[in-house]
C-alpha cells in the first residue's frame, strides 16, 4: 500500500510539472515584439508594430560641409618691418584682443642690415670728404664744375640711403604697434628669427571680420549664391545653439589640398565664435510643404518606395513618391494618403496588406 501511495504522488508531480512548462511555454510564444508576427485565435496572424501621425508640414532638404573660423579675405590688418630685421620680443598671442597702438612685438635690424646701414654711412662720409677737397681744388682752379656736380650727386645719393635705413628704424630697436584695434589671428614670427623686409610679422582682425571657410562638393557648391542663408554649429559644441550666417564668397576654384570648392559664410555679429574652431555649415538648398514621415516608414521596394498605414485593425499598403529628404524625414506623395493617419514606422518590413496589426506609439 505504501509503494502503491508513493507511486502516485510522484505521477502527480510530474503531470503538475509538465503542466507548468507547457503553460509557460505557450505564453512566450504568444508574447511578440513590434515587428513579430504573434497567432491570433480566429483572425489570422497580427503583427504588432510602432506607428506615428502622418504629418503635413514645411520640410528642408540640407546638406552638411565643414571648415574653419578665420580673418575674412581683405579684412586682416598686417604689421611688417620695411628692412631685413630679427625679431627680439613677441608681446602677444593668437587670439588676443588688442587696442590701437598697443604694442606687438619688438625688432632690430638684422646683421645684413645694420652692414648697409654702415656701409651708407661711410660712403656718404667718404663722399663728403672728397667733395671738400673737390671745392678747394676748384678754389685753387685745379677742378672744373662738372667735377664738382659728379662729387655732389654722390653725397646726395649716399645720405639718401643712409636717411632711408634710419627712417625705417635700421638706426636701433623699434616697437610695432597694431594700427587699429581688434584682435591678433596670427602670429608669424618667433623671438631671434631673422625676417626678410616686407615680410607679415603679425596680423590683426576686428571682431567682426571674420569668415567661416567651407568646403563643399563641386556638385553642392553649384546650389548655392552668395546671400544665402547658413547654419553654423561649432563641432566641439562651444555655442549651445546655432549661429546664423549668409555666403559672402563662393570661389571657382578647387582647392588643391582639399580637392572641394571653398566657400566664405559671414556670422552673425554677436556669434562669438573662436577662431580657427571647426564649425559644421548645414545649408538649405530647397524647402517646401508637404506631407511628411520618418526615413523609417518608407521602404524602398524595386525601383519605387511603399509605406503602411493602419485603418481599423490592418495594415493598408501605399505606393509612395520620395520628394525632399533630409537625416529624419521625407517628403511623401501617394494616393490614399492625409495628414493625421497613422503611419507604421517600426515592424512595417513584415506586413502585408490587409494584414492584421497591433499597435503602439513610434519612437
Amino acid at each position: 500500500m505504501k509503494a502503491t501511495k508513493w507511486i502516485g504522488l510522484i505521477v502527480i508531480a510530474v503531470v503538475m510539472a509538465l503542466g507548468g512548462y507547457w503553460f509557460a511555454a505557450h505564453n512566450k510564444s504568444n508574447a511578440a515584439e513590434p515587428g513579430e508576427v504573434a497567432p491570433a485565435a480566429d483572425a489570422g496572424p497580427v503583427v504588432k508594430v510602432s506607428v506615428t501621425p502622418l504629418r503635413a508640414g514645411s520640410i528642408d532638404e540640407t546638406f552638411s560641409a565643414f571648415g574653419t573660423l578665420l580673418a575674412a579675405p581683405g579684412e586682416a590688418n598686417s604689421a611688417s618691418a620695411p628692412f631685413e630685421c630679427r625679431v627680439r620680443k613677441v608681446f602677444v598671442s593668437a587670439g588676443l584682443e588688442v587696442a590701437t597702438n598697443a604694442p606687438l612685438l619688438e625688432i632690430e635690424a638684422s646683421p645684413d642690415t645694420k652692414l648697409q646701414l654702415e656701409q651708407a654711412r661711410s660712403e656718404r662720409d667718404s663722399a663728403t670728404n672728397q667733395l671738400q677737397m673737390l671745392e678747394q681744388r676748384i678754389e685753387l682752379k685745379l677742378a672744373t664744375k662738372p667735377d664738382l656736380l659728379v662729387a655732389q650727386q654722390r653725397v646726395h645719393d649716399a645720405s639718401l640711403r643712409v636717411a632711408s635705413l634710419e627712417q625705417r628704424g635700421a638706426g636701433g630697436p623699434q616697437i610695432i604697434c597694431a594700427t587699429a584695434g581688434g584682435m591678433v589671428s596670427q602670429i608669424f614670427a618667433q623671438p631671434g628669427q631673422i625676417v626678410a623686409a616686407g615680410a607679415v610679422l603679425v596680423e590683426t582682425i576686428g571682431a567682426n571680420q571674420v569668415a567661416v571657410r567651407l568646403g563643399l562638393e563641386t556638385q553642392d557648391a553649384a546650389h548655392l549664391q552668395t546671400g544665402q542663408s547658413v547654419r553654423l554649429l561649432p563641432v566641439n559644441g562651444t555655442q549651445p545653439l546655432a549661429v546664423t550666417g549668409q555666403v559672402q564668397w563662393i570661389t571657382r576654384a578647387v582647392n588643391a589640398q582639399t580637392r572641394l570648392v571653398d566657400i566664405f559664410v559671414k556670422p552673425a555679429a554677436d556669434s562669438h565664435l573662436l577662431l580657427n574652431e571647426y564649425v559644421e555649415g548645414q545649408i538649405v538648398i530647397d524647402s517646401t510643404n508637404a506631407l511628411i514621415v520618418p526615413r523609417a516608414a518608407a521602404l524602398p521596394e524595386d525601383d519605387h518606395y511603399v509605406l503602411f498605414t493602419v485603418d481599423k485593425g490592418h495594415a493598408v499598403r501605399h505606393v509612395v513618391t520620395i520628394g525632399l529628404e533630409n537625416a529624419q524625414e521625407v517628403q511623401v506623395t501617394g494616393d490614399g494618403l492625409a495628414a493625421g493617419q497613422p503611419v507604421v514606422t517600426v515592424g512595417n518590413s513584415q506586413l502585408q496588406d490587409g494584414m492584421a496589426v497591433e499597435t503602439g506609439s513610434g519612437q
